[in-house]
């Protein structure tokens, strides 16, 4: 027996296989190998990190093959870069004249989960994993692990940790060759600022630079923290600045540690230098204004390039404010101990751009060209237009652009500016000239390197063909567009490359685009870590890859965005294992970090509005303006049971109303993304309609039902039992026996729902439709029978950049059927609290809130209606800027007795009817909010409803005594909120 050994130790060494050989005691070279029958190939250990099939394809060596030496190298080389191995070795054994051939490895780790535990934030966790700078699916050496011990010791003694113990847990995995690390964390006591040593020029005295820094609160000094420390260097700094120091260097020098006092004492390095004065002559500006113009403040620096960004930014600014000649020039000099910068600013004339013309555009029409433009004229946001040469010469660009990407190469854009146009002082025109000249166009195009069988798919999402405009945009275009489906069908290497000769007509090109696939890749398995509390085959249905699919980077990342939207994770992160190997599988990792079980916030606030007024007599029956203090309390329990379901109990109190709910969400239910289930339970105490204060308990299920991203369906049962405290009835006696009893209303409703506005919250185009029909009946425990039907309809039209017009149409419809026998008033039919109600921010803006309506006829109290209708048309625009905004509106409508009294009668015949349509119109300020625009709405109503009212005391109304009185809605209206009106 005879053997030849050959070993490669380490990545970077090329393998050899140069050994010794024995035979019995007799040296040989392994030459004597050459050639000979390669009887066995086999692997120690025997379990490999790549499956035995990838062995076989990828080796060159094969069995029954003769054995080439420089085989041998070239296999421990592809095995090498598949990167799974830390170390090859290969024996070669020679029996009868047979060569057994041996590869000895040893495999490399990869990181997995990495965790941090026993540590009081600051630091958290997260900020922890962070700093071990450990990346999902790298490759693990013993190097990065002592790494990631130091980091976390720096981060531990910068948050004044200074008697740690970090001890790193590793759990193997063998099979995946992943490596999950935990480390384990004794902090000790964390150390409390001591007075700071403070050295260098500080040219401001000591105390008002310790107190600065605020490290010192009214029980003593502070606890270390990293972020403690920072903010109190920040404000060091600050303080210098406002005396002028703006070059003042506050550093950290060191921080000495007294163990057993359990203190730290910060040693800082300062470099006051010299006082900087940033003046201006020729204009005056706000010292905020001149801070955010000037780089100097901000860099603490004085050098020539940011002296001359001021100058352009202070350029810039005046040019937006209507001085289109602005210039500035500076200078430096020595004043004293200072060092003075004077930025002279000359103004000229004030200007206002009142036009932008286009000229010689052929291919391109005028509104084309002006959305891509800057520069605007003069108008109600900008009172003196946009202009300024630096915007002008970007329009050009932009315009210019915009022929070369549609085959326009020699195209010509020029903007020429006029002044005092058409004889106007400090009127300014812009006329864009261009030159368009001839247009390139494709005459040939083909598509090389493509299988025969994809080529048809390739060429159907190219825009570049034959007879169609040239140019290297499209062509960009087209190249992003073939690797991302490359690479979303497992070709992670794959390439594109192209080029264009003249053809021989003129301006025509023919253009080659060569594209090469390379190696495809699949999913050899999707592993999942980080989840303690969810279920498994929760993520399991979430996930859109299969071990043997190409590995697809869109569907990489669309499961990490259905693992987001469950709502349940704090972070998902996502990394392939072993990304620079070269080998034909890959591990997809999703790490998942999951969210905190409880959540609990608590608000506050208030409502201001035509709430006011005394509730137990018959005064103000409309309201009057009144203040409303709110608190609200919301818990939710996520990921209840590990399923992804949450549980939310929410409350709210004010003094018109109280409120508790308890829900219970199913997202995703039966494993379906597109159905979630819901069950609810309420009480409510309200007052926020003034004829009556009503009790109602409430339980329904509900199953929503998505089709496609705009239509939604809701199916729901509901029933309730709501109460009308008699004593709050402010309503003629005759009815109070009626509309005091309790009703039990079950209800099986459905609501249709097809939203395609761009934004829900601030939608500026698109349509919002809806419909909602519910029945209620004896069979469902209902003590009433009736159908409801409430419909809403919006639609949002961009009529320029800045302008929008919004239109708003609702209606409602009740019906009774099998009314009860004996009935007193037909008109009662539905019970008080399940009729119409209408009026406020959110309806008709005419009224304050549940005003609108029949009314009675003794107290003037709104008693609802029957049926619904309301129009609302808002002509939406900028004030100033970007953030406030202002509405022009008009609101018509009414809630009506019944759907045969609904009219578009614009008078009011008499103080009984209320049967019409009522209109306003007004003015609103919407301020935006990262939640919505905070609106401000001011109504008129020229014919809003008159009535009786009732003066007198509720034992003088059931005595038929008392005085009626005039009332009227008031014609002016106010309404604060949160969101747009619709």
């Amino acid at each position: 027996m005879q053997t030849v050994r050959c070993a490669a130790l380490g990545r970077l060494l090329i393998p050899v296989c140069f050994g010794f050989l024995w035979a019995e005691g007799a040296l040989a070279g392994p030459e004597d190998y050459e050639g000979a029958r390669v009887a066995i190939i086999r692997f120690r250990p025997p379990q490999q990190p790549l499956p035995a099939s990838e062995l076989e394809l990828l080796l060159p060596v094969k069995m029954k093959q003769p054995l080439r030496l420089a085989e041998v190298r070239a296999a421990m080389e592809l095995l090498y870069a598949t990167g799974r191995y830390a170390d090859i070795q290969a024996d070669a054994e020679l029996r009868n004249g047979e060569v057994i051939l041996t590869f000895i490895t040893e495999n490399n780790w990869f990181v997995g989960r990495v965790s941090v535990e026993g540590v009081r934030p600051p630091p958290s966790a997260p900020q922890l994993q962070n700093a071990t700078q450990l990346g999902l699916g790298e490759h693990y050496f013993q190097e990065k692990g002592d790494q990631a011990v130091s980091n976390l010791g720096q981060s531990l003694r910068a948050n004044g940790f200074y008697q740690f113990r970090v001890q790193p847990h590793f759990d193997y995995e063998p099979r995946t060759q992943q490596v999950n690390i935990r480390f384990e964390i004794e902090t000790g006591p964390r150390m409390r600022l001591a007075p700071p040593i403070l050295r260098g020029d500080l040219k401001l005295p000591e105390q008002k630079i310790v107190q600065a820094t605020h490290w010192k609160g009214w029980l003593g000094w502070h606890l270390l923290t990293e972020n403690q420390v920072q903010r109190g260097l920040e404000r060091a700094r600050q303080i210098y600045q406002k005396q002028d120091y703006l070059m003042a260097a506050v550093s950290l020098a060191d921080m000495r540690i007294d163990a057993a006092a359990g203190r730290a004492t910060p040693v800082l390095d300062i470099a006051a230098g010299s006082p900087v004065l940033v003046r201006t002559a020729g204009a005056s500006l706000k010292s905020g204004t001149l801070h955010r113009l000037v780089p100097t403040f901000e860099e603490r620096s004085v050098d020539r390039d940011l002296l001359l960004e001021g100058a352009r930014n202070l350029t810039e600014y005046f040019q937006s404010e209507g001085y289109f000649d602005a210039r500035v020039e500076f200078k430096t000099a020595a004043e004293g101990a200072s060092q003075v910068i004077e930025y002279n600013i000359d103004r000229g004339e004030h200007h206002k751009l009142t036009r932008v013309e286009i000229r010689g555009n052929r291919y391109f029409n005028a509104p084309t060209i002006r959305e891509r433009l800057a520069m605007m004229p003069s108008s109600l946001q900008y009172r003196h237009g946009r202009f300024s040469p630096a915007l002008l010469r970007r329009d050009e660009d932009a315009v210019r652009d915009l022929y070369r990407s549609n085959g326009f190469r020699d195209v010509e854009v020029h903007g020429n500016v006029i002044d005092n146009d058409l004889g106007k002082a400090g009127a300014v025109a812009v006329v864009i000239d261009i030159k368009e000249g001839p247009q390139w166009l494709v005459s040939s195009f083909n598509v090389e390197g493509v299988d025969p069988a994809d080529e048809a798919r390739v060429r159907g999402m190219l825009g570049t063909a034959s007879g169609q405009p040239f140019s290297e945009t499209n062509v960009a275009v087209d190249r992003d567009a073939v690797l991302a489906d490359y690479y979303d069908r497992g070709y992670p290497d794959a390439s594109f490359d192209w080029s264009w000769k003249p053809a021989a007509a003129p301006h025509r090109v023919e253009v080659r685009f060569l594209i090469r696939a390379g190696r495809r890749q699949f999913v050899r398995e999707v592993l999942i870590s980080g989840l303690h509390d969810t279920r498994p085959q929760l993520v399991n249905s979430r996930i859109l890859l299969n071990p043997g699919d190409p590995l697809s980077q869109g569907k990489m990342i669309e499961t990490q965005r259905r693992l987001n939207e469950l709502g349940i994770f704090a972070k998902v992160d996502m990394a392939l294992q072993n990304p620079d190997g070269d080998e034909l599988g890959k591990y997809v990792l999703y790490q998942l970090e999951e969210s905190k079980k409880y959540s609990v916030a608590v608000g506050l606030g208030a409502e201001v509005a035509r709430i006011g007024g005394d509730l137990t007599s018959f005064d103000s029956p409309a309201g009057q303006a009144g203040f409303s203090p709110r608190a609200s309390l919301d818990l939710n329990r996520l990921n209840f049971r590990g399923l992804g379901h949450t549980l939310s109990l929410r409350g709210r109190v004010s003094t018109i109303e109280q409120r508790a709910l308890a829900s219970y969400t199913a997202p995703h239910f039966l494993s379906h993304d597109n159905l979630a289930l819901s069950y609810v339970a309420l009480f409510d105490h309200s007052l926020d309609v003034r004829t009556f204060a009503a009790r109602r308990w409430e339980g329904s299920v509900q199953l929503a039902q998505r089709f496609t991203r705009s239509r939604t369906f809701l199916y729901r049962f509901s029933y309730r039992r709501v109460t009308v405290d008699e004593g709050t009835l402010k309503i003629a006696p005759s009815l109070v026996p009626l509309l005091s009893q309790p009703a039990r209303i079950g209800m099986l409703s459905g609501t249709y729902v097809v939203d395609r506005r761009d934004d829900p919250i601030d939608a500026h185009k698109g349509t919002y439709n809806s419909i909602d029909l519910g029945l209620a009946s004896k069979g469902f425990g209902s003590q009433s029978n009736f159908l409801r039907l409430l419909a809403r309809n919006s639609t949002y039209h961009r009529l320029s950049p800045k302008l929008v017009l919004a239109r708003g149409l609702t209606f409602g419809w009740l019906q009774s059927y099998h009314e009860p026998a004996g009935l007193i008033d037909p008109t009662q039919d539905i019970p008080l609290a399940e009729r119409l109600f209408a009026g406020g921010a959110s309806s008709i803006r005419a009224f304050p809130d549940n005003q609108a309506g029949p009314r009675d006829l003794k107290t003037g109290f709104p008693l609802g209606g029957k049926a619904l209708l309301i129009n609302s048309t808002e002509l939406r625009f900028p004030l100033l800027g970007d953030s406030l905004g202002g509405v022009l509106f008009h609101d018509a409508g009414n809630v009506y007795s019944g759907i045969e009294d609904v009219s578009f009668r614009f008078r009011q015949r008499d103080k009984t009817d209320f049967n019409y349509m009522v209109h306003a119109v007004g003015f609103g300020f919407r301020y935006r909010t990262p939640i919505g625009p905070l609106r401000l709405d001011l109504a008129f109503s020229p014919n809003s409803p008159r009535f009786f009212g009732f003066k007198g005391t509720q034992e003088q109304l059931l005595l038929g005594q008392g005085v009626l009185t005039d009332q009227r809605i008031n014609r002016f209206q106010f309404h604060f909120s949160l969101g747009q009106a619709f």
